[in-house]
């Protein structure tokens, strides 16, 4: 029985299983008419995108406490650890670049492109007709231009600015938890763990791993939920196709193809740069793995709700640091808003190709540092709520955004998923560049840490190279001979999320062993200030090798093998 269940929930995760239900939704999206008159209702795909819905609240559930608990924590362990200034360092050099790499890519996209440019009168006419039909004011003529920037746009613009510095520090943290105030609970976040971090002493400890513990919590929601997703993207996704109209669709085809494209560019780039991060051979295995967060981001739209899974990936899946990510990717996604900026690089060239307006090199910049600051200024939000900060890159150029608003709005359920999509992705690539590998091993290794401790000549020292050797460094190498496995051996204090077998360094056996630890069989005595004791090793909860290499030590110990070893003049005395 245990078995078949095992079999099912892979079999629910498999990316051809995904594949098939976003098929089922796209499908049922399109022929939402006739399948509406089959079962007589009003809208099927409306119907059933309800419970789709509830799964992408119930993935918003999760995300205020997995931000709160994995900036905090991370700050708080690199503080203590006296790493944070080069990481900090690293993350703003990394970040800043991405984003500028992304502005210009959608600038090229823009200027090559011309999405707006040469659109027929049919096209011309559908675009006038959206306008005239759902914007509240009325618009004559075939998208009339009006050169002066109204008072709704700039005060569209001091709105976005001020409401993205004030945001910053909340007044109440209850509320901001209350109303989802991302920007709110990210400062906050920062602030409660540099103060962890300044706090010298066991409680800021034990803090930081209950922390980390209602992570993990929150991290198995999530995992759990997962075997559900293929249902709830078939709801998510019909309900999102039967919103799109086909004849808007038509007339924004080149603008929608163009983003697609640029998105598409990215999407290799940034594939590119976590393959070669990640150290793993098949760049086919990273899509693998990689394959959940994507769908996530295309299926719900919401870029916090694809934190959780993105977070797992870079972690658990690929091995890279785990402070780092659980950092770099929370704060990336708030702040790094890779999609929306390359949106907007795309969108103000469309606005101005459209009213026939030619940039002078000058605005260049302009446009440049306006898409930077307006994808920025929609951190904490998402959706058509994001559109109108376009503004913002629009009113220096002179450029009104009341009509085109419209258009934009219209075709949000199509783009909204691939920029939702870029920000996530294009934040995983920029995590991927800031943090480092774990250290790894296959099934074939023994792993050992040996922790840092003064030399107990001649259990352990280094040699005139600088190497470890002594009676332990002998004995670990015996053993991991008779267990026909390569030994490798790192010096310093046990890494979070290493698995390793053993962790040794001169360890006296007491009647306790440290949490999660067993003592294995001693190797032999040592006597300090006239107090015999005994030498042993530490055996990790996650060795498959723990019965036979106490085995192996008893054996070791009969045959005098240490012993010999010291007689012989191998080891310094």
């Amino acid at each position: 029985m245990m078995v078949k269940l095992l079999n099912i929930s892979k079999l629910l995760k498999h990316p051809l299983i995904i594949l098939i239900s976003v098929a089922i939704g796209v499908f049922i999206g399109l022929y939402n008419a006739p399948i509406s008159a089959v079962f007589g209702v009003h809208s099927f795909a409306r119907m059933i995108s309800m419970p789709g819905q509830v799964y992408l609240f119930y993935l918003q559930m999760t995300v205020i406490p997995i931000i709160i608990t994995a900036i905090a924590s991370s700050i708080g362990k690199l503080l203590r650890s006296k790493t944070s200034q080069g990481l900090i360092k690293r993350m703003c050099l990394v970040f800043l670049v991405c984003i500028a790499v992304t502005t210009l890519a959608g600038m090229f996209i823009g200027i090559v492109g011309q999405p707006g440019g040469g659109l027929g009168e049919d096209t011309r006419a559908l675009l006038t007709s959206l306008i005239s039909s759902q914007s509240s004011e009325e618009v004559s003529g075939v998208l009339e231009i009006s050169l002066s920037a109204t008072a709704d746009t700039a005060s569209a613009v001091k709105s976005g600015l001020e409401s993205f510095l004030t945001s910053l520090v909340p007044s109440n943290i209850f509320s901001a938890l209350a109303f989802g105030s991302t920007m709110a609970v990210v400062f906050f976040s920062i602030v409660f763990g540099i103060a962890i971090g300044f706090v010298n002493d066991q409680s800021a400890d034990m803090l930081i791993k209950l922390l980390s513990a209602i992570f993990e919590i929150f991290q198995k929601l999530v995992s759990a939920s997962l075997y559900l997703l293929p249902f709830a993207l078939i709801c998510l996704m019909a309900g999102q196709i039967a919103q799109v109209g086909i004849l808007i669709f038509m007339a924004m085809s080149k603008f929608i193809i163009l983003y697609c494209a640029g998105t598409a560019v990215l999407f290799i780039v940034t594939t590119a740069i976590i393959w070669i991060r990640s150290g793993i051979a098949n760049p086919l295995k990273v899509l693998v793995l990689l394959f959940e967060p994507i769908m996530l981001a295309f299926a719900t739209r919401n870029s916090m709700a694809t934190l959780p899974s993105a977070i797992t990936c870079l972690d658990d899946k690929m091995s890279f640091d785990r402070t780092t990510v659980n950092l770099t990717l929370p704060l990336g996604v708030t702040l790094g808003r890779f999609g929306n900026v390359f949106y907007f690089a795309v969108a103000v060239f469309f606005v101005m190709q459209i009213y026939g307006m030619e940039p002078v090199p000058a605005q260049y910049a302009t446009i440049f540092f306006g898409a930077i600051l307006a994808g920025t200024a929609t951190a904490g939000a998402s959706g058509i709520v994001t559109l109108s900060v376009i503004s913002i890159v629009l009113s220096p150029l002179n450029l009104p955004v009341e009509a085109v608003l419209v258009i934009f709005m219209a075709i949000d359920p199509v783009i909204d998923p691939f920029r939702t999509f870029l920000l996530v992705y294009g934040n995983m690539g920029a995590t991927a560049l800031i943090a480092e590998k774990r250290q790894t091993y296959g099934a074939d290794t023994l792993f050992v840490i040996i922790r840092k401790n003064p030399d107990r000549k001649p259990v352990l020292y280094h040699d005139r190279e600088g190497n470890l050797a002594g009676l332990e460094i002998e004995l670990l190498r015996e053993i991991a001979l008779r267990l026909n496995k390569e030994l490798l051996i790192q010096e310093g204090a046990p890494l979070e999320g290493v698995k390793t077998d053993i962790i040794g360094g001169g360890i006296i056996k007491t009647e306790d062993s440290p949490p999660g630890l067993m003592f294995s069989q001693s190797y032999g005595t040592i006597t300090e200030h006239n107090v015999k004791m005994h030498l042993c090793l530490l055996i990790s909860p996650f060795s498959t090798d723990s019965v036979k290499i106490n085995e192996i030590i008893k054996k070791i110990n009969a045959e005098n093998f240490l012993k010999t070893k010291m007689e012989t003049g191998k080891i310094r005395r």
